[in-house]
């Protein structure tokens, strides 16, 4: 194992995106693609930067944050959701809400603030952003590894 492969992730899932199911009971109810806010995904960091850029002076006198939160929320609508569906209420009480910059603004900025939040701490993990079959690969090689008493190298 090398430092690279432990933290190196996969360029495919940080641009395409993967699901967050959100659950209860066992059973999904909502699930939100998203593209990885952050990394290889360019787009997010230039439209954070744009809006960052647009907004400075609001931003210095936003002292409870609200403004913070709302152009995260646009950042993330621009450019790290992809698509949602399930049991998302949109603002007229629409089921599934079709999923638009404009319902997903207001679905984390007026109505559901902390599932932005939830969904913001699922997607910082670095597994979520790693190619499933280079974890087994990898981890076929550690126990390898570990039962041969010695490092293998791959050739």
């Amino acid at each position: 194992m090398s430092l690279n492969k432990k933290y190196r992730t996969d360029e495919t899932l940080e641009k395409e995106g993967v699901v967050v199911e959100f659950t209860e009971n066992g059973e999904v109810f909502a699930w939100i693609k998203c593209r990885r806010p952050g990394g290889r995904n360019s787009l997010f960091h230039r439209v954070r930067a744009q809006k960052e850029r647009e907004n400075r002076q609001a931003l210095a006198a936003d002292e409870d944050g609200t403004l913070e939160h709302r152009l995260l929320v646009e950042t993330y609508a621009e450019a790290v959701i992809v698509d949602w569906g399930g049991n998302i209420e949109g603002p007229n009480g629409e089921i599934p809400a079709a999923c638009t910059k404009e319902n997903i603004v207001w679905l984390f900025t007026e109505d559901a603030f902390d599932a932005f939040r939830e969904l913001q701490a699922r997607l910082i993990s670095r597994t979520n952003w790693q190619a499933k079959e280079e974890e087994a690969k990898n981890s076929d090689a550690v126990s390898a590894t570990k039962s041969s008493g010695g490092s293998r190298r791959k050739s």
